[in-house]
């Protein structure tokens, strides 16, 4: 534990009666917002500019397939909810300036300018530098900044902002904002791993000694699932790491994640590259069921997944250039392909799609950009409506502010 870990540790046990309940950020004000709007529950994003670069995992070469191994993850116990009915069209074609404005803004952290909002609370961002991402914790929120083109990571609190170091990766959430998983990149020794406990103001941490950066996947828990990136941008397989262990383990079937499931159940897979990264292949495996592969795509790439498991977001089986200009939503148990997101059509006009979230089993939440402006934009699965969730604004992720919206890593 870092000596500002024992730092708040300390002045959160001492200080926690006289926080203001302006400041409450987190799952508590979430809870509130949902008694007054309806129920939405925060779960796994994706920025696709993280994935933008199509990575060979170790041991894979252009045209290979990902070899498998023999071991599971321990199954989840739930089943997921019977899906709902589906109606409207398949493709959708969007312009921001012609969506309708919601009165329900989102429910699941996001950033305004430099203003932090969960639920009904907002929490001003005090700290120089870009926002490029944030993951909230019960209390506050760890954020990756770049100032003057260094990369660092900040934890902020209502008690005040630490620097924890070097940034080796975007932060990341678990579901219920317990925990947050972050890496440190400590130089020649590698990066550091570290899972922060909210709920008991602890962090505990592991060094990965030949990793350069790490691209976070899901906090399960205590767990936290993950990719090591060696210094020559190689992704490793996915690993997971547990409080509590001594260090962490591939995880048995040495998948090249693209993304994982809130509750570590379903794993994006990819398991081919072609045409030097132009075509890639994917698997959705479930390990509930020994890892069996429910489908495969040569059509999309997957980056998350909905919190029951029925639905998964994806992009282009490949990317270049600045963003996507379409998005789909899948059936997460057939790979059947519910809605095709795209610009209106106008070759001068594109919307970029830069990030997405499920709000909760029936609404996708996503940052999109069109005509040099950025909006938050919510899809709901069921229907293909879209709205508005916030007013769109002006600027965009290629300016020198960074964005002007963003959306929590959860």
């Amino acid at each position: 534990m870092t000596d500002f870990d024992q730092d708040l540790k300390q002045s959160l046990t001492t200080q926690a009666s006289r926080v203001p309940q302006s400041y409450e950020l987190g799952r508590d004000a979430i809870v509130r917002a949902r008694g007054i709007r309806r129920r939405r529950r925060v779960v796994g994003g994706v920025a696709f500019a993280a994935v933008l670069a199509i990575a060979v995992p170790v041991g894979l070469q252009v045209g290979d397939a990902v070899p498998r191994g023999d071991r599971q993850i321990a199954p989840a116990t739930t089943e997921p909810a019977p899906p709902p009915e589906i109606t409207g069209p398949t493709r959708i074609d969007m312009s921001l300036a012609s969506l309708p404005l919601s009165d329900e803004p989102p429910l699941i952290p996001y950033i305004d300018g430099r203003t932090m909002v969960a639920g009904d609370e907002r929490y001003e961002v005090d700290a120089k530098g870009d926002i490029r991402a944030a993951a909230v914790f019960n209390g506050g929120a760890h954020m990756y900044i770049n100032r003057d083109n260094v990369v660092e990571l900040v934890r902020i609190t209502p008690q005040g902002t630490g620097q924890l170091g070097a940034a080796a990766g975007f932060p990341l959430a678990s579901a219920d904002l317990r925990w947050n998983a972050y890496a440190i990149d400590d130089g020649q020794r590698g990066v550091t791993l570290t899972l922060f406990d909210s709920q008991e103001s602890t962090a505990v941490s592991s060094t990965l000694t030949k990793a350069d950066g790490v691209d976070l996947h899901a906090v399960v828990g205590g767990t936290v699932y993950f990719r090591p990136i060696l210094p020559n941008g190689t992704k490793l397989p996915l690993q997971s790491w547990a409080a509590g262990e001594d260090a962490p383990t591939v995880v048995p079937g040495s998948y090249a994640a693209t993304a994982v499931s809130s509750d570590g159940r379903l794993i994006a897979d990819l398991t081919k590259v072609t045409d030097f990264g132009t075509q890639t292949c994917s698997d959705v495996v479930d390990q509930a069921a020994s890892g069996a592969t429910l489908w495969t795509t040569c059509k999309n790439q997957v980056l998350g997944f909905g919190p029951d498991g029925l639905f998964a977001w994806a992009g282009p089986e490949y990317a270049d250039g600045y963003a996507p200009v379409e998005i789909a939503i899948l059936d997460a148990r057939t790979g059947e392909v519910i809605r095709k997101l795209q610009g209106p059509g106008d070759i001068d006009h594109p919307v970029f799609f830069m990030a997405a979230t499920f709000e909760d089993e029936d609404h996708l939440l996503i940052r999109a950009e069109q005509d040099g402006q950025t909006a938050l934009v919510r899809c709901t699965v069921s229907t293909g409506e879209c709205e508005l969730a916030v007013p769109t604004v002006d600027g965009t992720s290629l300016e020198g502010d960074g964005s002007p919206y963003l959306l929590a890593e959860s």
